[in-house]
């Protein structure tokens, strides 16, 4: 099989009057490209993400949009039995013509399709030219057409219509994105000829043969690794044989192991062909396999828990030809399947707890009422539980990755697209990200239903790096009608992609949709019954078959959040995934986590500003205030900034200027998802997952990402590097946060205490000491202790209790650290009042920089010190900490902005902390 890209020598042309006045005449461009992306490079339109620019570029796509190209077809293409045109990427809705000849039509991003074209080349002369025309239709007014005929709910921060359109539900709008509905075709288009067959699909499957267990998982001595391959056959061949030859390298590239299939031809047990790229040809197909023992296995863990091992494996379609009748059959490749795969067994473990035994510290958690036989209806804004007494509570069940037999605490951040212009994403800048996320300890990222299947080289990274993927269906905060071509088409758009990632090692289990169950249970999408009892047929019944089809070995969910599914209490607390957000949503105090005690969070989050660098990019001078139209626009979650302002009010002093409300709004956003995470932490067994929305942006915005659209890692990113280590040592703390957060309340004595924890995410036992100091603001010390600690591995302890109640609580703070074999692995502090209430002195902050080192010198306790430029994306070992009077190093890192536009450190530093924001 040949497989040539026609990637050069295109031309896109708007057509029609446009919003930017370009005519309507062929521009140069390549492929893979979008719309957005050749006219900024042309520059024939401004860049939509600076200041309101949006809103002219979403104007655009009212447009429609002509690629255009010519190629010729060599004589080895020419020989083949057939040919075919490949498209890896249409965005979206698209015509197609050869010659002016109509082939075919697209209608999703997320399947490839492909076009049969043997019959209009085949007789050609060698020279010919060959005109091929892709009409992208305007993807507004197809989703606004198709809503009209078919009313459909969905968010409301998004453009109405979008469920009707296969495309990335965010590139619509979402509540932390703009509305730019790009066009184009964003992956490869290539030619391909093919002789006698090819591999329409290949799967492996593992058997792990397990001979014991320890406490780390485990103990395999063999895995038999089988090579599933559906071989297809051209149409009108002549009787040939074929078979697949299996190879496997181990990771260190020294060994090689072999297998192959029996012959199998055409007219064995073949079937029509279950080929997914569109075709209309009559195809044949039939399977065959081989398979191999590995012995001595090197198992792939998740970051944290052991090595990412990757085994290289090739499988090769065979076939025997006669060269000459006197000379011996010659055996040749027809096509060849290569991927790295780990070796590893993943499930999510559900098992009833009836026998839980609940740690004496949980308080505050309300018993599960759906058990199936009762129900929730919504009735206005209101959920009414109809419960039958003697059946309401339900009984607990656990929720937690289990990889090699190991059950694991999911600690990671929800992943959102992370550019508009979708081939501005690339290996190197996803490699970037996701390495921020391992350093910081992820072991887990949550793919979320409302972007895009991503390319492969992303699931290539988080294979390298052991990161975990949960992986959302692309259905997201709508409602979705089915008829026979719509589910024709999610269909194949399901099977193409299980089958495209099932080997990846990263790929933890498959998800049906993001947060449509607690939205149909509430009522607000379906328009009608019938799209509420498509939901079951969809999500509950047609996906859940097709995985079980494609990935046999994976976990399937029904939605983020559920209980399992059917309506019953999706977003219960002790059974399945839960989305929380009472705090930042519901307004709640961040010590509202403690009244909670959920099996999996998949989402929690709080929003922040961006660095003010990363302002100064899409504002200019004068935008610089957040009720600024400019900052709004760069704000899609309705009245968010007041919301940052509210909480602020509760926590800080009013910052005395822009700059310092950026930074504060960093602060409370690391401190909101810190209480939540060093919360479920000390509850490992009942909580086995904290995944925090949202890990990254898909343009400059405030948002709930921690890491921002340049790179620049906020104050939350280099918290939850403390939070997620695999030894934390943490505090529940009790003053006036959690007792008296209104000081005009009526005067009552409150408790003023701490109790510490060690959360151990390892296998091995932790054992060292914990050293206390209770400390007044000039960081003398008031009393101090410390305790020796033993933390069994994946478990946890807590120490004695701390009573102050003899202090003031505006006055003392503690500050903690683990130190284990002469190394401190964990610390922090902690105040009994909010910060704004505590009286702070002076720090007397100073800074200085030497090659690669900052240094740090305090006079008094700092909390949150913050090292920054000006300008530029500065990458620190750690920033945000809390100091006691002394000194601290930073070092610097290589830098990480994403958009090589500035990639150095530059500008003059400068050290901040809580202090410094207010007059």
């Amino acid at each position: 099989m040949k497989v040539r890209l026609l990637k050069d020598n295109w031309t896109l042309t708007v057509l029609g009057d446009n919003v930017y006045h370009i005519p309507e005449t062929p521009i140069e461009t390549t492929v893979p490209s979008t719309v957005y992306e050749t006219l900024l490079k042309k520059k024939l339109m401004p860049d939509p993400f600076y200041r309101d620019n949006e809103l002219d570029a979403t104007k655009l796509m009212e447009n429609e949009f002509l690629y255009e190209t010519a190629f010729t077809i060599d004589e080895e293409e020419r020989s083949a039995d057939r040919i075919f045109l490949h498209f890896d990427g249409i965005d979206t809705i698209a015509d197609l013509y050869l010659n002016d000849k109509k082939i075919g039509s697209a209608e999703n991003m997320n399947r490839v399709w492909e076009y049969d074209i043997t019959s209009l080349v085949k007789e050609d002369a060698a020279d010919t030219v060959y005109q091929l025309k892709v009409l992208l239709h305007s993807p507004i007014r197809y989703a606004a057409m198709e809503d009209q005929k078919c009313p459909v709910g969905a968010a409301s921060d998004a453009m109405p219509g979008f469920p009707h359109i296969r495309k990335a539900a965010c590139m619509y709008g979402w509540d932390w994105g703009p509305r730019l509905p790009d066009a184009g075709l964003f992956r490869c288009v290539s030619l391909v000829s093919v002789k006698t067959a090819r591999m329409a699909q290949v799967m492996i499957a593992q058997k792990h043969h397990i001979i014991g267990k320890t406490v780390h998982g485990n103990v395999v001595d063999a895995v038999r690794l089988t090579a599933d391959a559906e071989i297809e056959w051209m149409p009108d061949i002549a009787k040939k044989k074929a078979k697949i030859v299996m190879t496997v390298v181990t990771p260190n590239g020294t060994d090689c192991q072999r297998a192959e299939s029996n012959w199998i031809d055409q007219e064995t047990e073949s079937a029509p062909s279950a080929c997914l790229t569109g075709l209309t040809c009559a195809l044949r197909s039939n399977h065959v396999k081989a398979s191999l023992l590995v012995e001595n296995p090197k198992l792939w863990w998740p970051n944290g828990y052991g090595e990412q091992n990757l085994y290289q494996v090739k499988v090769e379609l065979v076939t025997e030809e006669v060269k000459d009748i006197q000379q011996p059959l010659k055996v040749h490749v027809l096509d060849v399947w290569e991927k790295k795969i780990g070796l590893r067994t993943i499930t999510v473990n559900t098992d009833l707890m009836e026998d839980e035994v609940y740690d004496s510290h949980m308080v505050g958690q309300k018993d599960d009422v759906d058990d199936g036989r009762n129900m929730l209806l919504s009735e206005g804004d209101r959920m009414v539980a109809i419960v039958d007494k003697s059946e309401k509570k339900v009984k607990g069940r656990n929720f937690a990755y289990e990889v090699n037999g190991l059950q694991i605490f999911a600690m990671g951040a929800d992943y959102i697209p992370e550019d508009n212009i979708l081939t501005r994403q690339n290996r190197a800048r996803t490699d970037l990200l996701l390495l921020s996320a391992q350093e910081s300890h992820f072991n887990t990222l949550r793919v979320w239903g409302g972007g895009y299947f991503l390319d492969d080289f992303f699931y290539d990274i988080c294979d390298e790096r052991g990161l975990l993927i949960w992986h959302d269906f692309m259905f997201a905060c709508a409602s979705y009608e089915l008829s026979n071509h719509f589910e024709e088409n999610v269909s194949i758009e399901i099977r193409q992609n299980v089958r495209r990632l099932r080997s990846h090692a990263s790929i933890a289990l498959w998800c049906g949709n993001n947060e449509l169950e607690t939205q149909y249970e509430n009522l607000s999408w379906p328009q009608t019954r019938k799209q509420y009892y498509d939901y079951i047929r969809l999500y509950e019944y047609l996906i859940p078959k097709l995985v079980k089809e494609e990935d046999p070995e994976k976990f399937y969910w029904p939605s983020s959040p559920s209980s399992g599914g059917n309506f019953e209490n999706s977003n219960a607390e002790n059974i399945g995934d839960t989305h929380y957000w009472g705090v930042w949503h519901g307004n709640e105090s961040f010590t509202a986590y403690r009244s909670h005690h959920y099996r999996f969070l998949s989402e929690f989050g709080f929003q922040s500003f961006p660095a003010l660098q990363t302002v100064k990019r899409f504002t200019a001078e004068g935008d610089r205030n957040i009720f600024s139209r400019v900052m709004e626009m760069h704000q899609r979650n309705t009245a968010a900034n007041g919301k940052i302002l509210n909480y602020i009010s509760q926590t800080y002093l009013y910052p005395k200027n822009f700059d310092e409300l950026l930074y504060v709004s960093q602060l409370l956003q690391a401190d909101a998802i810190r209480y939540g995470v060093e919360h479920f932490r000390r509850f490992r067994g009942t909580c086995m997952g904290a995944v925090v929305w949202q890990l990254n942006d898909i343009w400059p915005v405030a948002s709930w990402a921690s890491v921002d659209y340049y790179g620049n890692w906020k104050a939350l990113q280099y918290a939850e590097k403390k939070m997620f280590a695999p030894v934390l040592l943490s505090c529940e703390e009790h003053g006036e946060i959690d007792q008296k957060p209104f000081v005009n309340t009526l005067p009552h004595p409150i408790d003023v205490s701490a109790d510490l924890h060690v959360a151990n995410e390892t296998g091995e036992t932790v054992q060292g000491t914990v050293k206390w100091s209770l400390r007044r603001p000039d960081s003398s010390v008031v009393r101090a202790g410390s305790f020796e600690v033993m933390a069994p591995p994946f478990g946890g302890t807590w120490l004695p209790h701390l009573d102050f109640n003899d202090q003031d609580p505006l006055t003392v703070h503690l500050s903690y650290e683990l130190e284990v074999a002469g190394e401190i692995v964990s610390s922090g502090s902690t105040l009994f009042c909010a910060p704004k209430h505590y009286h702070f002195a002076d720090p007397k902050l100073e800074v200085s920089v030497d090659k690669t080192t900052v240094t740090v010198t305090a006079k008094n306790f700092a909390k949150a010190v913050s090292v920054e430029t000006k300008e530029g994306v500065l990458r620190l070992d750690d920033n945000f900490v809390d100091m006691e009077a002394g000194t601290k190093i930073f070092h610097i890192l290589p830098s990480r902005d994403f958009t090589a536009s500035q990639t150095g450190v530059s500008g003059a530093f400068r050290v901040r902390s809580v202090y410094e924001t207010f007059e």
